[in-house]
């Protein structure tokens, strides 16, 4: 049997994403196979097609790129057939950019009634990413101060939600432009990343998204013993800073993943999607979102 799909047969530029036919996915024991309606596009999918990673995660071609899919459960273990799931793939072995992928039953999460493929496929890195870092990478308190940058984004968004439900006061650090949105998502202040700087009190943590030069020169007003957690990959100079920062790796959470999707299916938290784009098409999909500046989520459909 055989599938359509998407893969790399090297690392490169978007131009060594190649659509064609691939063998069908056999499930091991304790997998589900499920029948894909939406996977999502995410910054780390050109990182590990252009080899970011390869020094300490490489992976073997031909190689199906994707870890944020949204489907129908169609034969294997766990759910029964026909169930509509969303999950996060293993990041090393992924498979998203295909008409079917082999998952670990436990990663599986089915989807509530009235959520769409489309924005259920955009939930699990990012929502998992960005309630983690609050949760569990900087463990955030009731009543502590965190500057979190790039909250409006895909994975800020979601750990704003999260400190939000914890009791914490956060200070966004995004756009200019887009200081009131952050606002309306639940931000205590907000600030323009790389344009202003913060003369208010110091932070009990920084939780970054963004990485950089003007993310290292606000986390100088951290508090000594706070702590810096980066999900991003351009590095953040730890001189004359009050911790080490520490980059975050997200980590499955069927759990988790499941009350995320509840909170996005009764409109606590907004994902936005940019564009729905055919499968075969995922070659611009990746050029669009390594260009940055979407305003949400690039979404293929096989």
């Amino acid at each position: 049997m055989t599938m359509r799909a998407v893969a790399i047969r090297g690392h490169g530029g978007p131009e060594v994403l190649e659509f064609g036919t691939w063998p069908h996915p056999m499930p091991k024991p304790g997998e589900a196979v499920v029948a894909i309606r939406a996977a999502a596009v995410n910054p780390a999918d050109g990182k590990w097609r252009a080899g970011m990673f390869a020094g300490f995660a490489p992976v073997s071609f031909p190689h199906i790129l994707g870890y944020d899919v949204a489907g129908v459960v169609v034969g294997g273990a766990g759910l029964t057939p026909g169930t509509r799931v969303a999950a996060m793939l293993d990041p090393f072995t992924k498979g998203g950019y295909a008409d079917y992928v082999a998952v670990a039953a436990d990663r599986l999460v089915a989807i509530p009634d009235g959520l769409s493929f489309e924005v259920a496929a955009a939930v699990p890195t990012a929502g998992l990413t960005g309630a983690q870092l609050i949760e569990r990478a900087v463990d955030a308190r009731p009543g502590q101060f965190v500057l979190l940058t790039g909250a409006v984004g895909a994975v800020g968004r979601f750990a704003l939600d999260a400190a939000r439900r914890r009791g914490v006061e956060v200070v966004a650090a995004v756009r200019g432009t887009r200081k009131d949105e952050a606002l309306a998502l639940g931000a205590a202040q907000a600030i323009a990343l790389g344009e202003d700087d913060w003369s208010g009190g110091p932070f009990d943590h920084v939780v970054d998204t963004v990485g950089g030069d003007a993310v290292a020169a606000l986390c100088r007003h951290l508090r000594p013993g706070g702590r810096i957690a980066t999900a991003a990959t351009t590095p953040i100079d730890p001189q004359g800073l009050a911790a080490i920062p520490e980059f975050y790796a997200v980590v499955a959470d069927a759990e988790r993943l499941g009350r995320l999707l509840d909170a996005v299916a009764k409109g606590e938290i907004a994902v936005p999607i940019a564009r729905v784009m055919p499968l075969e098409e995922a070659a611009e999909a990746q050029r669009l979102t390594d260009a940055g500046g979407t305003g949400g989520k690039i979404i293929l459909t096989p």
